[in-house]
């Protein structure tokens, strides 16, 4: 499990933009830009594929992460959340269980506003390269053993690919985006939990 929380802080860390050479835009006010533009996209889907060289039985995880304003749902085999824009569902098929809380205690970190609150402090956002791809190196001021790459697609302001690396080079976890879409006009119901579906599940609420 402490392999997926190191996982969930970084994995979405995605969806930033820095132009800041000669005194053009630093990284968080880029960030906060991208989230801006993301609460403006209709609906999204991503498909995804989270791996790591680190021996460790949850990986590869394969889902879709479907965004419609501030609500989400993340839809893998062994863990899907919702959150309808009030409550966050997360369940655990292996075990059976839903647990229910805020949105402040996600499982997974894919959204917009959670890269952005994830970023805006204590983090030093570099440039490594530019072009249609939009290379970051953004540091821990204080876990200074993990170095985070992000690659950004810089017209469409999406996330390609984002990696934990430790000291060693070695890849913690990659997530990798397989495909985005936008404007999809995705239903309600799809950001809503429904608790007939899941009669044999224990419920938790945090």
């Amino acid at each position: 499990m402490k392999s997926r929380s190191n996982f969930n802080k970084f994995i979405i860390l995605g969806l930033i933009s820095l132009y800041s050479l000669n005194g053009q835009k630093s990284g968080i006010q880029v960030l906060e830009e991208v989230v801006n533009n993301a609460m403006n996209i209709e609906d999204a889907n991503y498909s995804f594929i989270i791996t790591s060289e680190n021996e460790n039985n949850l990986f590869p995880i394969t889902g879709e992460l479907y965004i419609k304003k501030e609500k989400y749902f993340i839809d893998t085999e062994e863990i899907d959340q919702i959150f309808d824009g009030d409550k966050l569902y997360t369940i655990i098929h292996e075990n059976e269980e839903i647990i229910v809380t805020s949105n402040l205690n996600t499982f997974f970190n894919f959204t917009p506003k959670q890269i952005f609150n994830f970023f805006k402090d204590d983090f030093n956002i570099e440039i490594q390269s530019k072009d249609l791809s939009l290379n970051l190196i953004a540091r821990n001021l204080n876990q200074e053993d993990l170095i985070y790459k992000i690659i950004i697609d810089s017209n469409l302001l999406s996330i390609k690919r984002i990696e934990i690396k430790n000291t060693d080079n070695i890849t913690l976890s990659s997530f990798l985006t397989l495909s985005y879409k936008f404007n999809l006009s995705l239903p309600s119901s799809l950001f809503k939990f429904e608790k007939e579906k899941f009669n044999d599940y224990l419920v938790i609420e945090n």
